[in-house]
């Protein structure tokens, strides 16, 4: 969930809401005066998410001052390092050869058992942590949404496609409780950018669905391509032809009405990967296809590359048949506005220019429908940067050349381009100004339903500085009028569909960061959302609800903006969220006493989450980014939780949400920089010890510091994450261990952090350029008396390489097993995944043997984690397309178990107490294997 955090530092001043606990809190509206923000619960500005600064002074909503797209350059940075970026040719072998792991598990005839999702189905939020402080259920990012053209207000077939989650399939989608079935459990990649139904099909069984995100997000992993069904999704092919998306991601297919075998391919950069880059310079894989625009007139068996976007760096990231002319076509690409072609594709002219031209990260999207006859086209452009998001209209763009149209964006013409968006607060055109604040690269929608071309939304981010003043945050709005002051109402423009008017104090309402909007043919009333928090639906009626604007303390343009908005909201949003199994995990833990009724998770854009024994329903903890979590060795009622880079939080109570405490105050005080989510551990055996890896290790020996002074001083909702006395973390060592003094392979951050139970004072550390290190006296007092020897330079085999995982042996605190990312193919003279390291502290040296995961010379598997069951002695490894396991005996790797899907893994937890592991998926939730009851330990190979 989007979550209100405080910050407080040089660069980002804190902005407040109003709590229930304490009453308002305020600041200065715009215009002035006083200003109310917020709903019923939280007071603290927005921690994790794909989102850049505000355009409100002094509020500070993101991921982190390193940007929207910071896990994902970082991720990709590693997956690379130390090249400059991964060429797609080292991606296919990566896929090869987990295929050939799964091959070799079916030759043996053996499963090792089968997979079950642990959930959540039901992820609730509880109204404390939420906006508008009503409770809530939350699920995955949806990238997009199609209805069935049969689709009635009774009987309603939806389809949603998640990011890393699949496709799935609701055939009630206007009940009160959908009955969502997962229905891409055949694909390669469940990472989906666009599903559409076939226009020529009557029968609304013919569905194409594009792989790979096409957000530029953080995590907008590539694809393998284009999937046909032709029986309702029961039944998938890949697209035989569609292998030049394999590597990028697919932003929208079109099927010429008139002829079904003509089918359009629009790709933009992607990345594969556990957190995707964002489709920065080091996104675009050599070798791989060139992004733009396809187009096949066989069905798919054959495609041809059409047009380049203009040569947009990034891609094509929308593509439409004008409903007029099948010939006439309209593309949007990345940093080039959008373009018409009149001749089937042959040649492209530009008709609407980027309002940023200088930012690869403009991104145009557009809608078109047709009004009296003509060709009307909406439009929504933004960027990062000092120009605002905007909304445009062209009522008769068939009527001009595309010259000339173009031409009215800067000289207005009849019937050409017309900006409806105003920045003066009190305007009309108010309700579009800024819509996707910076961000529209991510979340940037327009849509207009068929038939009704004077109703259209517009969707972005959410204006979370106007939350509760002078709007609900504007994160959907909706226009009667095609964005024309309606004299009948005020002279509104838009009004507010993130809110509800269920309630003046809870209301329900929508996760902020829209990618989606569908409508129920013939009734634009009812409308589905799709967002990072997953899919609403409207009632299908409206209600005047602006009298709230009185209570709001708000100046007098915010006046009349508000009661603009306000005027009408949807009577109910209805989630439709349980049953949709498609959070983003970051990673699971384990609570020591009892390992199978009690796990967090942390989840991006979502927050952290509580399992409790029941595998249908979870339970929001805290808010935020949620990245690692934790458990207190010896009183597990004692965890923490982090969000994104240095902030992070303990719970004396037992998770409960409201108790949530911020220990961050030293590291992000301390001059050094940290992994977008940092390693993090509880000591395995020492109560109240934690060690957190920055660019150094540093300590606590109390949780984060005395529990009665946090609590009374530094409450997570009101406190901002750097205030100094909030934590008492201290330094091990003399120095960082990514100093250049060090020797080769200096820079970076720490990537892993770990203890065993063997004994008090080992500690392991890796950084995120593939130095090892390793303490024999990790608890030393004091800490800087703490010394760390570094092993990786004891052989000539490590890989100079991404250190993804370290796992310490419980019976031999010298020998660990440690994984790697990237690839052999940046690093030919180091290569290997998994090596068995075993470190002599008398002899000072060091044994590192390579446990081979690939097959041949050409054979590459990433490894994203790395746990050991040590009753067998096998090793799981977590990849971008599942798990395998090596067999201690033969050596040999297979897939591990049967049962789950094609997902990203992004980390591994296991309970060798209940023979459990767990796995933390991107987009398909959480999922456990049962494993078989060992022997005896195996500490060997």
């Amino acid at each position: 969930m989007h979550a209100l955090r405080l910050i407080a530092t040089a660069t980002v001043t804190a902005v407040v809401v109003a709590t229930a606990a304490m009453g308002p809190l305020l600041t200065l509206d715009a215009d002035g005066t006083p200003q109310l923000y917020g709903g019923a619960a939280i007071a603290a500005v927005v921690k994790g998410e794909h989102d850049s600064a505000a355009t409100v002074p002094g509020q500070r909503h993101g991921e982190s001052d390193r940007g929207p797209g910071a896990a994902a350059d970082e991720a990709y940075a590693n997956r690379a390092y130390p090249a400059a970026s991964i060429a797609v040719v080292a991606t296919q072998n990566a896929q090869r050869t987990f295929e050939q792991l799964k091959q070799n598990g079916r030759d043996n005839g053996s499963s090792g058992g089968n997979w079950t999702l642990l959930g959540p189905s039901t992820a609730r939020e509880p109204g404390v942590l939420t906006f508008t402080g009503a409770d809530a259920v939350t699920s995955g990012r949806i990238t997009a949404l199609a209805v069935d053209p049969g689709c009635t207000a009774g009987r309603c077939t939806l389809y949603a496609a998640a990011a890393g989650g699949g496709i799935w399939k609701t055939t009630n989608a206007t009940a009160t409780t959908p009955n969502w079935k997962f229905i891409s459990e055949s694909f390669k990649s469940n990472a989906i950018g666009t599903i559409v139904i076939d226009p020529t099909d009557r029968s609304g069984r013919t569905l194409y669905a594009g792989t790979g995100e096409p957000n530029a997000s953080g995590d907008s992993e590539a694809g393998v391509g284009v999937y046909r069904s032709t029986d309702g999704g029961d039944s998938w092919s890949l697209l035989s032809g569609s292998a030049f998306a394999n590597g990028r991601s697919v932003s929208s297919i079109a099927i010429d009405p008139t002829r079904a075998n003509v089918i359009y391919v629009a790709t933009t950069r992607g990345v594969r990967g556990v957190s995707s880059v964002t489709g920065g310079t080091t996104s675009n894989p050599p070798g791989a296809a060139p992004f733009g625009l396809y187009r096949s007139s066989d069905g798919g068996a054959t495609f041809s590359f059409v047009w380049d976007g203009a040569g947009s760096v990034r891609g094509v990231n929308h593509f439409a048949i004008d409903p007029r002319d099948g010939r006439t076509l309209y593309g949007s690409a990345f940093q080039q506005g959008l373009w018409r072609s009149t001749n089937g594709a042959a040649t492209f002219q530009q008709v609407f220019a980027p309002t940023s031209p200088t930012e690869n990260t403009d991104r145009t999207e557009f809608a078109l429908t047709v009004k009296s006859g003509h060709t009307r086209i909406y439009v929504g452009d933004g960027s990062v940067g000092n120009v605002k998001a905007s909304v445009w209209r062209a009522d008769s763009a068939d009527t001009f050349t595309s010259a000339a149209l173009l031409a009215t964006q800067t000289a207005p013409a009849p019937g050409g381009w017309k900006n409806l968006t105003n920045n003066t607060n009190g305007t009309p055109g108010y309700a579009t100004s800024d819509y996707c604040t910076g961000q529209c690269w991510y979340d940037n929608v327009i849509a207009t339903p068929a038939g009704y071309p004077d109703v259209v939304f517009v969707a972005g981010s959410f204006a979370y500085g106007e939350l509760g003043g002078r709007s609900n945050a504007r994160a959907v709005v909706r226009s009667t009028t095609a964005g024309e002051p309606d004299a009948a109402n005020g002279n509104r423009t838009f009004t507010d569909m993130t809110n509800d008017a269920t309630s003046s104090t809870t209301p329900n309402g929508i996760h902020p960061d829209q990618h989606a909007i569908a409508f129920v043919p013939g009734n634009p009333n009812i409308w589905f959302n799709g967002s990072d928090g997953g899919v609403v639906r409207s009632s299908g009626t409206y209600a005047d609800v602006s009298a709230q604007c009185g209570t709001r303390l708000i100046g007098t343009a915010s006046m009349i903006t508000c009661r603009r908005l306000l005027s009408a909201v949807p009577a109910r949003l209805i989630s439709m969220n349980a049953g949709l199994s498609t959070l983003q995990f970051q990673s699971l833990s384990l609570n020591p006493k009892n390992p199978t009724r009690e796990l967090m998770g942390g989840t991006q854009d979502n927050g952290t989450w509580l399992f409790t024994g029941n595998t249908t329903t979870w339970d929001q903890t805290i808010y935020g980014d949620g990245g690692q979590s934790g458990f207190d060795a010896v009183n597990p009622t004692i965890r923490f939780n982090t969000f994104f880079s240095e902030f992070t939080d303990t719970n004396f109570r037992g998770g409960d949400p409201t108790k949530w405490v911020v220990t961050s105050g030293p590291l992000l005080n301390s001059p050094e920089g940290s992994a977008f989510y940092m390693p993090i551990i509880a000591d395995p055996v020492v109560g109240g010890t934690m060690f957190v890896g920055l660019e150094g290790v540093w300590r606590t020996k109390d949780n984060g510091g005395n529990r009665d002074f946090l609590e009374a001083n530094c409450p997570e909702f009101t406190t901002p994450g750097d205030k100094p006395v909030c934590g008492d973390w201290v330094r091990l060592g003399a120095t960082t261990l990514t100093d250049p003094a060090l020797g080769k392979r200096s820079g970076g951050v720490l990537a892993a952090v770990e203890r065993t139970s063997a004994d008090h004072k080992t500690l392991w550390a890796a950084t995120s350029r593939g130095r090892v290190f390793v303490t024999k006296n990790a608890d030393a007092e004091p800490a800087n008396s703490v010394t760390f020897t570094r092993i990786d330079t004891l052989a000539t085999n490590a890989p100079g390489r991404f250190v993804s995982s370290i796992y310490v042996d419980p019976a031999n605190a010298n020998h660990a097993w440690i994984s790697y990312s990237g690839y052999n193919f940046n690093t030919p003279t180091t290569p290997g995944h998994v090596f068995d390291v075993r470190y002599n502290p008398v002899t000072g040296t060091a044994t590192w043997t390579d446990l081979h995961v690939e097959n041949g010379p050409a054979g590459e598997l990433p490894i994203t984690d790395l746990v050991r069951y040590d009753a067998t002695g096998e090793l799981f490894a977590a990849t971008d397309f599942g798990v395998v396991v090596r067999d201690p005996k033969s050596g040999a790797w297979t897939t591990a178990g049967d049962g789950l899907p094609a997902v990203e893994v992004a980390g591994l937890t296991i309970s060798q107490q209940s023979r459990t592991l767990y796995a933390a998926t991107h987009g398909r939730g959480a999922w456990q294997l049962n494993l078989a009851e060992g022997a005896g330990g195996n500490s060997g190979n």
